[in-house]
């Protein structure tokens, strides 16, 4: 679908609707949790030349891609003139909602739909879409993974290893604890030096896109940044449910421009916030910054020509990873072969390497045996061919573009992309159901915790990338207008 209507108004809204009780019902132990702030679905209904897409963004971890079909299915069919192909879903990936894709269905899609409908009821004229790009440095988000050396690569997780000297991240004591979890001796770890930082390249980038109404105000927009939910982490903070900073920084946006904003996660498989802390107060200051970010800025807003819809998907073929096993029990045997060998190693640093290769090869043979076993990322049939069809989407407001993968996307996977489209691109992740870490062929053979959940072969990204960018709109002289 690609509609050019030039001089006519598009169409614009948007609605929330709270979820919290969705998780509540299929996790009825969750009501001791503290409940931080209502989990929402936050739906943007567009529609122009008699064609329409609608956007829903959900405060959870994530969702399987059979669940994301239900959705897209339940919220088509109460729009009625909505195909589910151009109805797309987010997760916002806050680590205090569910991890495990236990969600009561039928409140979803009950609640997806009525958030789609009083969006598009309560859609009003747009004639331009806004768009500010911030580059927020280190200041905000950091890439977790430590260069390749001696000890390989580390994927510094949450909280652990949070050192914020405005520098960088040193995760020296987070990969001595790991070490000795890989059944590395004390004199062993006492060898293990630091500094170990975070320091490859991050995606720095903060994303605003407004839709002003043609008779004054807004009447939708969208933020995306690149960073894990998991400063409220009910796995490091407290038992709890919230929306973590995404929430926070949505709700500042929303008072400021008087319109719902969604969020989107960016390509945040390498990323996390650069927190000092657990808890509200941090949460609140990673997201309030981000907002000031860009609400200081608002003068710099780009205004676009909304006289074009752009509806655009592909299904790319991807392989599983040429060691993914073949049957729940082939894991089993592939796990204690590697235990035995892990177990024979001679003390000594020079394997302190080869010790943490193994345990992480355990744990990826663990998490395909969970697929193999039911776990909502393959399914069957996937599992037999070895190969699964992955969607990626583009969504074109004007020359304003969304361009969103499934799984947990590396941002290497995405950065420069936007060089060759017809203006700016915004690259979202937790797209329609998720994957598993979708990781590049030099990360993946660096190793790091994402690699144990990494289930699809090295070339699957270089197809998904490759079939984003020929959807994005090649670069015409972009046309301004004054606002």
């Amino acid at each position: 679908m690609n509609v050019a209507v030039p001089a006519a108004f598009a169409l614009v809204g948007a609605c929330i609707e709270i979820i919290t009780e969705a998780l509540i019902i299929a996790r009825p132990e969750w009501r001791e949790r503290d409940v931080v702030d209502d989990l929402r679905v936050t739906a943007l209904y567009a529609e122009l030349g008699g064609e329409s897409v609608c956007l829903l963004s959900y405060d959870i971890c994530e969702l399987s891609r059979g669940q994301a079909a239900r959705l897209k299915h339940a919220v088509s069919q109460e729009l009625d003139t909505t195909p589910p192909d151009r109805v797309h879903v987010f997760c916002s990936h806050t680590h205090s909602s569910s991890c495990e894709n236990d969600h009561d269905m039928a409140f979803l899609e009950s609640k997806s739909s009525q958030a789609a409908r009083k969006a598009r009821d309560a859609a009003e004229r747009v004639q331009t879409v806004e768009f500010l790009r911030v580059d927020t440095g280190c200041k905000y988000a950091i890439n977790r993974r430590t260069l390749d050396g001696p000890l390989g690569t580390w994927c510094l997780m949450q909280s652990q290893g949070c050192v914020d000297n405005g520098e960088f991240v040193d995760g020296t004591a987070w990969v001595r604890d790991r070490m000795g979890g890989y059944g590395a001796t004390p004199d062993e770890l006492a060898g293990i030096s630091g500094p170990l930082p975070a320091t490859r390249k991050n995606d720095p980038y903060l994303d605003l896109v407004l839709f002003p109404k043609a008779d004054g105000g807004y009447a939708a927009g969208l933020v995306r940044f690149t960073a894990h939910a998991v400063i409220c982490s009910a796995g490091y903070w407290r038992p709890n449910l919230g929306r973590d900073y995404p929430g926070q920084l949505c709700d500042r946006l929303g008072q400021e421009f008087g319109c719902p904003i969604l969020f989107l996660q960016g390509p945040c498989g390498d990323h996390r916030p650069r927190h000092r802390a657990v808890g509200i107060e941090e949460r609140d200051r990673i997201a309030n910054g981000l907002a000031k970010e860009l609400i200081d800025r608002r003068g710099a807003l780009q205004a676009f020509p909304f006289d074009r819809l752009l509806n655009a998907a592909a299904s790319v073929p991807c392989p599983l990873a040429e060691d993914f096993p073949l049957t729940p029990a082939d894991a089993q045997e592939k796990i204690d072969q590697a235990r035995e060998r892990l177990s024979a190693l001679p003390h000594g640093a020079r394997y302190l390497k080869t010790r943490k290769e193994l345990a992480e090869r355990i744990a990826f043979l663990n998490h395909a045996r969970l697929a193999l076993s039911g776990r909502a990322y393959l399914a069957p049939d996937e599992i037999a061919q070895r190969e699964a069809r992955l969607d990626v989407s583009c969504v074109g407001f004007g020359n304003v573009h969304i361009l969103s993968f499934p799984g947990e996307l590396f941002s290497t996977v995405s950065m420069g992309l936007e060089n060759d489209a017809a203006g700016p691109t915004v690259v979202a992740s937790f797209a329609d159901g998720v994957t598993g870490y979708l990781m590049p062929p030099e990360d993946r053979a660096e190793g790091g915790y994402e690699r144990t959940w990494a289930l699809f072969a090295p070339e699957a990204v270089a197809g998904l990338r490759g079939a984003a960018k020929e959807m994005l709109p090649p670069r015409p002289l972009i046309a301004f207008v004054e606002r």
